[in-house]
């Protein structure tokens, strides 16, 4: 009774409150539709003109009311003072994921909720509840901040990122529609509730759990809002501003997918429009095909066996103008086919993809070939057909003069000559390049130590397999022999490159290209380039010393050292005029202008190895890393900014870091990897880089950004167990293998329309385009550097690559280079060995049998009108697989599923490790299993005598589940 009384005692008149401004853009509010449409139109159905649509913080029903001005009907009238009529400004279908953007012109902090009526105007606000959209996640629409994750105690709330007063106005949000809301009169209420004048229910916990949020984005000091909050929009200490806004929209009702040979199958004629990946999908991978097409309406889409027999129907999700590549698309989810077999995918007049099939294992081949690539590109010994697999490419050495190297003139005059034999041509050219090597190098060495089992000894059919070492190192140990060679004899720093002073002709013959050996240098020096010699030699030394090879893992050490004290303290960048000088103009440059990331990443290597073998040097190396403002972070790596390999090795190599440190560098990753599944949600086609990221551009070699950030994938599997980065990894390359805006496969000999000439000297001389070697990838996409003849300026950048034919002259789009094939390698590897059994591969006799539903819906019924105002731009939630039964741990606290009852741990020890990284994981950190001590009811009378908790242990294990977010009342046993 005393809680009674005080809530009608609040002092409200005194209260002063400072407004907050917002509205509902995407689908278009009422509000918004009178400020966009009103001053432009006059009389009938035009509404009158809405100068301050962000301000509706009072209601009088459903729909908001600015000074004298309400949105609910019967006062929604046009100018000539008659009704509106129904507009609808979306159209979805019933339980699809849509995306809801919103404007906070002034930001209070806070969270949103919307909810839907099919009442249409007669809408009260007791039809909203128990209707409301779940949201799903955060697209971060604007702002470099952290998608704000979703709470699982309030599954509705999309709370805002920011802070109060912050400078990011724009918000987008994916909620999904609830079941059984459908019709042509569906009215969507939003709601923005304040958070600055008190603390909704829930805040609290939520924050707490999540300190990687800015402690801005809310103000722990305040006392608590109290629900319910009057529907008026009044305000008090414990009722918060809240801003009301209504969109008509119509929603389609859902249709079950009619698994049938049965009805009319479209027309399948192929049809560059409709893409998929061209090589197939697994069987429980998600799949999503892209179709190009400017209708604003859903497309009808089959998937034909090869009989033309229909086996699966639906509509596709009108994306919208993708705007790295320009074009309209339409994704169609079809992820609900499971059946082994060949199929197209068929668009309702547009046409067919090429034939795919759904298998249980899609590149079984491509790790072997994408690691020939390195023996291929061996110098310094002659390249038997024995070893290559395709045999036509053998030739005798490139290079073996590279034994004496000369200094380019004007540097390190009193140098002896550079010992550099023992290499891999870097790309199209002959030159060795000492910063992207030892990145390359890396990727190799790090799937070894990550995973010991991967490329064994006599899987690549190399010179050296046999000698019961891993192919992979023996590779990367004759490819690395030159690196340390590159220290010049006084004892300065490294030679940042070696090639040719002239471009070698693009055919070529072994013995003119060896004639230039007397035209070749070591160019200047860096210290990036010093760092990485110590970083490459470090790390093979402690594999080989790991393998027992004292004496050579000594050479290696030595080496590495030698590198760091010339480095450390040093801090000459890349100069073009120092390391490319003059008219010695055959090479690349490989410019890198920051040092620090360099020494972190050699920070990292140098700790860890000398910790593996007892050095006393150890703590000095520590405390340097430690010290670093790089240690722990993840970021975008490639061969200019190392710090993502630095921190990936502190993963992958057992270490005495703190398990403050190792968190904190488990969380980086799940973080970053979080970021790149974001990309993939938020682009048209599966791209995972972030096109805003990247400038609005695509970067040189943007798909070896793109393999690496599927490497990224890898390691949030590894830290969480969450199979859902694993299916992210197979849509990245479903981008790969042909889901992409040049419709090809960038992978050479994968896919019906796939790569057929990289910028490669050999291949070319001895193939001439007509045949090429497998498994090579090609740079990608480029409108960050065009400086070649053969990829275009001026289109969008994810077009902007090269045609077939042109490799000669398409080094700035199509060239190979080992920093391109190193994470195809690595990536390819791990699909085969690591995704293939969570994924029920080799016929269901793998490791685990992951349980699988889809979560989007096909349908057969199509739209008869055009979408208005589209703007939806769903993400395809990969299917929850877990790896195995979650395991009970008697009564101790974890992160425990909320669905599952709380009876049981997650399977993941990252998870389970503190209420942090349960948050991450969507879980929920306490004590199990969890006493059933009464049951949630929607009912009047009776008790929970009948109540299956199974049947709903989201809302029947907790009181604060059931009638929080449940809406319940809570029943005691």
């Amino acid at each position: 009774p005393g809680a009674i009384v005080a809530a009608f005692s609040l002092p409200f008149a005194p209260q002063q409150f400072a407004d907050a401004h917002g509205y509902l853009e995407t689908p278009r509010s009422r509000n918004f539709y009178a400020h966009e449409v009103g001053p432009g139109c006059s009389g009938a159905n035009c509404p009158p003109a809405e100068y301050c649509h962000h301000c509706l913080n009072l209601n009088e029903n459903v729909c908001g009311k600015f000074g004298s001005r309400s949105y609910d009907d019967p006062n929604w009238v046009d100018k000539d003072g008659n009704p509106m009529p129904w507009i609808p400004q979306d159209e979805y279908v019933e339980g699809q994921s849509i995306r809801v953007r919103t404007y906070l012109d002034t930001h209070h902090n806070g969270h949103m909720e919307i909810r839907a009526c099919n009442k249409g105007s007669a809408c009260t606000p007791t039809d909203f509840e128990g209707n409301e959209l779940t949201f799903v996640k955060d697209v971060v629409y604007e702002g470099n901040h952290p998608a704000m994750p979703k709470d699982p105690n309030y599954p509705y709330r999309g709370m805002y990122a920011g802070g109060q007063g912050g400078s990011i106005k724009w918000f987008e949000f994916e909620y999904e529609l609830p079941q059984g809301i459908y019709g042509d009169h569906v009215m969507l209420q939003w709601k923005y509730i304040t958070a600055n004048s008190c603390s909704p229910p829930g805040y609290s916990e939520y924050f707490s759990n999540k300190p990687f949020l800015p402690s801005s984005y809310w103000t722990p000091g305040l006392s608590e809002c109290i629900p319910p909050y009057p529907n008026s929009g009044q305000r008090s200490s414990v009722w918060p501003e809240i801003f009301f806004n209504c969109a008509e929209v119509k929603i389609l009702p859902s249709a079950p997918v009619v698994p049938t040979p049965h009805g009319r199958s479209y027309p399948a004629n192929k049809s560059e429009f409709v893409r998929v990946n061209q090589v197939g999908y697994l069987r429980f991978a998600t799949k999503v095909g892209v179709i190009v097409d400017l209708s604003t309406s859903p497309i009808g889409w089959q998937i034909q066996d090869a009989s033309g027999s229909v086996v699966l129907s639906g509509v596709t999700t009108v994306y919208g103008n993708d705007s790295a590549s320009g074009d309209h698309v339409h994704q169609a989810d079809f992820t609900a086919l499971n059946e082994l077999g060949a199929y197209r995918l068929v668009a309702e007049g547009i046409g067919s993809s090429f034939e795919f099939n759904i298998a249980t294992s899609l590149y079984p081949d491509l790790p072997h070939e994408a690691m020939n690539y390195f023996y291929f590109h061996r110098m310094g010994e002659d390249i038997l057909a024995a070893h290559l697999i395709d045999g036509r490419y053998a030739r005798a050495a490139l290079h073996p003069g590279d034994s004496s190297v000369p200094p380019y003139n004007g540097w390190c005059e009193s140098c002896a000559n550079f010992d550099l034999k023992g290499s891999w041509a870097d790309a199209g050219d002959f030159g060795i390049y000492t910063v992207n090597h030892a990145i390359s190098a890396w990727t190799l060495l790090n799937l070894n130590e990550m995973f010991p089992e991967a490329f064994q000894d006599g899987s690549l059919n190399i010179p050296e397999s046999g000698n019961g070492f891993a192919d992979v190192l023996d590779e990367v140990d004759y490819g690395s022999r030159f690196v340390r060679g590159m220290l010049p004899s006084d004892g300065g720093l490294a030679s940042h490159k070696a090639h040719n002073h002239a471009w070698s002709a693009f055919t070529i013959t072994v013995a003119g290209e060896n004639a230039a050996q007397s035209s070749r240098s070591a160019m200047g020096p860096s210290t990036p380039a010093t760092y990485a010699v110590a970083r490459v030699n470090a790390q093979l030394a402690r594999i080989w010393y790991a393998q027992g090879q004292d004496s050579h893992a000594d050479v290696l050490w030595s080496a590495a050292v030698d590198a760091w004290t010339r480095a450390y303290g040093t801090n000459q960048a890349y100069s073009a005029s120092v390391a490319s000088p003059g008219p010695a103009l055959g090479g690349g440059d490989y410019p890198d202008g920051q040092i620090g990331d360099d020494l972190y990443a050699a920070a990292c290597e140098m700790y860890l190895t000398a910790l593996a073998i007892g050095d006393s040097g150890v703590q000095t190396y520590k405390n340097i890393m430690r010290s670093s403002s790089f240690f722990t972070k993840i970021v975008q790596w490639d061969w200019a900014t190392v710090t993502g390999a630095g921190t990936l090795s502190l993963f992958a190599v057992e270490n005495d870091l703190s398990s403050e440190d190792k968190l904190s560098i488990e969380t980086n990753i799940v973080s970053f990897a979080n970021s790149v599944k974001n990309s993939i949600d938020s682009e048209g086609y599966p791209s995972n880089l972030d096109f805003q990221e990247f400038g609005g551009k695509y970067p040189w070699g943007s798909n070896s950004f793109i393999m690496n950030r599927a490497i990224a994938l890898a390691y949030a599997y590894e830290v969480t167990g969450d199979v859902m980065y694993q299916d992210y990894i197979l849509r990245t390359l479903d981008y790969v293998m042909g889901v992409n805006a040049m419709h090809i496969s960038y992978v050479t000999g994968y896919g019906d329309k796939s790569e057929t000439d990289t910028h490669d000297r050999w291949a070319w001389t001895v193939g001439q385009g007509s045949f090429w070697p497998r498994g090579w990838l090609s740079g990608g996409p480029n409108n960050e550097l065009i400086n070649d003849y053969a990829t275009p300026p001026g289109v969008t950048a994810a077009k902007s690559y090269a045609g077939p034919g042109t490799a000669p002259h398409a080094w700035g789009s199509k060239e190979n280079t080992v920093n391109w094939n190193a994470p195809l390698a690595w990536v390819a590897w791990y699909v085969e060995n690591k995704i293939v059994p969570n994924f029920e591969g080799c016929d269901g006799n793998c490791a685990s049998k992951p349980t699988l539903k889809p979560t989007t819906k096909s349908t057969t019924k199509q739209s008869t009108k055009p979408t208005l105002n589209p703007t939806t731009k769903p993400t395809f939630k990969p299917t929850t697989k877990p790896t195995s039964k979650p395991v009970s741990t008697g009564g101790s606290p974890c992160c425990a599923d909320r669905n599952a009852g709380y009876q049981a741990c997650m399977r993941s020890d990252w998870c389970n490790m503190s209420s942090t990284n349960c948050g991450n994981c969507n879980g929920y950190y306490i004590t199990v299993p969890l006493e059933i001590t009464g049951c949630c009811k929607w009912w009047s009378g009776g008790d929970c005598s009948n109540v299956v908790h199974s049947s709903n242990p989201g809302c029947h294990y907790r009181k604060s589940d059931c009638e929080g977010s449940c809406g319940g009342t809570w029943s005691p046993l």
